[in-house]
């Protein structure tokens, strides 16, 4: 088979095709991790890529310096320069969290108060979201592209609006005010979600091979919601800024989604992601969904990339390629991100991995 560039390796996996191999990207890998791979903090999203062996990138790079402005933010900030002018090379298009937050390990933050919890605190929308037509980050993440893209697919991070509005109401919270408030519930839902479809508008007009959609609704057991729940109360309203997607699209949520597959995937999605070990049995997603949606992770975060050696990364892999693989539709990459906790080698043991057992016609000894 002829030698694909990694654009349209990913591109072909992600419609269900057979590229020439196995591609291998990331939702996103933590910067310390990122500067301990490549021994400095002045390096380019092509260049990470180059070093690992990725075929696609987005998220954020330490490159420049300065605050990241990914619009993640709250603590009464009023001011969305941060948002719309960014230090750091970024390919995220987040909405805040309308909340009270505290710093974590290693630069992540926690949610302290969902601060959205009655219909008087709407008003905190006009003040927290960035408008989404104001141009100027649009345009300094358009040269990013033009710099950096290369051979590589592109892609923008955004949410759909589940994420947001589960942690800027609070879990509990929502929790009762699906019973006790609904129409709040999904009032702020709709707000997040109609602000992503504005924001998808100005994604769809640029340089971006794919969208990667996160909106964590499940733990390892299954969806912190009832079917009948997340039918009424979250996915009517993912699909506002779903259905503006006009680009190949991933979605990503830990967790078992098993009960809720089907509602998901009449999403329109191309590519599942994370698909936990843990969580969900990969084999029964290939067998029951593969002709449907392209699968992405499925690399053990618990123990092989962040414990193991690189010969149990190399073998997981190894495992993966040789029994989803066949037949195309499958995307390596970890069964999350590449956390800051994640070992250095493992990390480059994994695209080693993926270039050696990968290629198409798959013939693994």
């Amino acid at each position: 088979m002829t030698e694909m560039k990694p654009r349209q390796r990913v591109l072909t996996a992600l419609n269900l095709g057979v590229p020439d191999r196995v591609p291998f990207m990331e939702s996103a890998i933590d910067e310390i991790l990122q500067v301990q791979l490549m021994g400095r903090d002045n390096f380019t999203p092509d260049e990470l890529c180059e070093k690992l062996g990725l075929d696609a990138f987005g998220y954020d790079y330490p490159a420049t310096g300065g605050e990241l402005g990914t619009g993640e933010v709250a603590r009464g900030i009023t001011t969305h320069d941060v948002y719309y002018f960014p230090k750091r090379i970024t390919f995220d298009f987040l909405p805040p969290w309308i909340a009270d937050k505290g710093e974590g390990v290693a630069g992540r933050s926690f949610i302290k108060k969902g601060l959205l919890t009655d219909n008087d605190s709407i008003a905190l929308f006009d003040k927290f979201l960035p408008d989404p037509h104001h141009l100027a980050r649009y345009d300094i993440v358009s040269d990013w592209i033009s710099k950096y893209k290369k051979d590589y697919a592109v892609f923008a991070r955004i949410r759909l609006g589940a994420a947001p509005t589960i942690n800027s109401m609070g879990f509990e919270e929502l929790c009762y005010k699906i019973f006790d408030n609904p129409n709040l519930v999904k009032e702020v839902h709709r707000r997040f979600s109609e602000w992503t479809a504005q924001v998808i508008q100005h994604l769809n007009k640029m340089d971006f091979d794919f969208i990667w959609a996160a909106d964590d609704i499940a733990d390892n057991k299954g969806p912190w919601f009832s079917p009948a729940i997340f039918q009424e109360f979250f996915l009517p309203y993912m699909k506002i800024a779903a259905d503006e997607i006009k680009k190949p699209w991933v979605f990503h949520s830990d967790g078992n989604l098993f009960p809720i597959m089907d509602d998901l995937l009449s999403l329109g999605m191309q590519g599942i992601h994370p698909l936990q070990p843990a969580a969900m049995d990969i084999v029964k997603m290939k067998e029951d969904y593969g002709h449907r949606v392209c699968l992405v992770g499925n690399i053990d975060l618990d123990y092989t990339l962040t414990r193991g050696t690189p010969e149990e990364v190399e073998e997981e892999v190894k495992q993966r390629i040789e029994t989803i693989g066949q037949k195309g539709g499958y995307i390596v990459s970890s069964a999350n991100s590449l956390a800051s906790y994640v070992k250095p080698e493992n990390a480059l043991a994994l695209g080693q991995a993926v270039k050696k057992y990968g290629k198409y016609p798959l013939i693994i000894d």
